[in-house]
C-alpha cells in the first residue's frame, strides 16, 4: 500500500521528503536540534497574515478516500520581532503537514493575527526565509529559553 501511493504520488509529480520520518520528534526535540545543527539560525516571532489548506489532485484523492485525512497547509506571516540573528524578510512563507504521521506532530494550522516563533535559515539577513521549524508562541516559549525575556 506504501509503495502504491508513493508510487502514484510520485507518477503526478509530487514531491516527496528527500527523508523519511522514522521515528516521531517533538516540539521540545526539533527546537533543540535545529540550534545544534544550524549555526546560521535566525528566530523570530511572527504574526500570521494568511494559512490555508493546500489541494491537488493527490490531496483531494487522500480526502475521498481517508475522511479523516487532513491536508497540508500554507502560512504567510509578517515578521514581528527578531529573536536571534539580525535583519529579516518581511514576510515568511511556509508549510506544515506534509509526510507521514511520524513526521507531522500534529500542530493545528493557525489562524490570521496568531502569534508564531519560526526557526528559518536565509542566504543573506534579509532574503527569503527557509523555515526549519514553526510553532504557535505558547509552544515555543514553553520550550525555547531564548523567547524569555524578549517581550514575547
Amino acid at each position: 500500500m506504501t509503495l502504491t501511493l508513493c508510487g502514484a504520488l510520485a507518477a503526478l509529480g509530487f514531491a516527496l521528503p528527500a527523508q523519511a520520518c522514522r521515528v516521531f520528534r517533538s516540539p521540545e526535540q526539533r527546537i533543540e536540534d535545529v540550534y545544534a545543527q544550524r549555526s546560521d539560525i535566525r528566530v523570530a516571532l511572527v504574526s500570521i497574515t494568511d494559512a490555508r489548506h493546500l489541494s491537488n489532485q493527490v490531496i483531494q484523492k487522500l480526502q475521498r478516500l481517508h475522511p479523516n485525512y487532513q491536508a497540508p497547509w500554507r502560512v504567510t506571516a509578517s515578521v514581528a520581532k527578531m529573536i536571534v540573528g539580525d535583519g529579516s524578510p518581511e514576510l515568511v512563507v511556509f508549510d506544515r503537514g506534509w509526510g507521514g504521521g511520524s513526521c507531522d506532530d500534529g500542530t493545528a494550522m493557525p489562524r490570521r493575527g496568531d502569534h508564531w516563533v519560526v526557526y528559518y535559515t536565509s542566504d543573506t539577513p534579509i532574503g527569503p526565509a527557509q523555515v526549519l521549524e514553526s510553532y504557535p508562541l505558547s509552544i515555543a516559549s514553553r520550550i525555547d529559553p531564548r523567547l524569555h525575556g524578549n517581550g514575547s
